[in-house]
């Protein structure tokens, strides 16, 4: 992993079940497509999967 996939930042996604931008719990960096990346995790609220695509990212 590189250096910028593994800081503290605290990311934020739309939870489909609660309707609002929600914390991600436990965020896990995946990459898409070549360069382009997303965090998925869980709903600190209710624990709903949610996921959201952060861009491209340098190494």
């Amino acid at each position: 992993m590189t250096e910028k996939k593994k800081e503290k930042k605290q990311y934020t996604a739309r939870c489909m079940k609660c309707k609002e931008q929600r914390d991600v719990k436990d965020p896990e960096f995946v990459e898409i497509r070549k360069g382009v990346w997303a965090v998925k995790g869980k709903c600190k609220v209710c624990g709903t999967k949610v996921y959201r695509i952060i861009g491209k990212r340098n190494k």
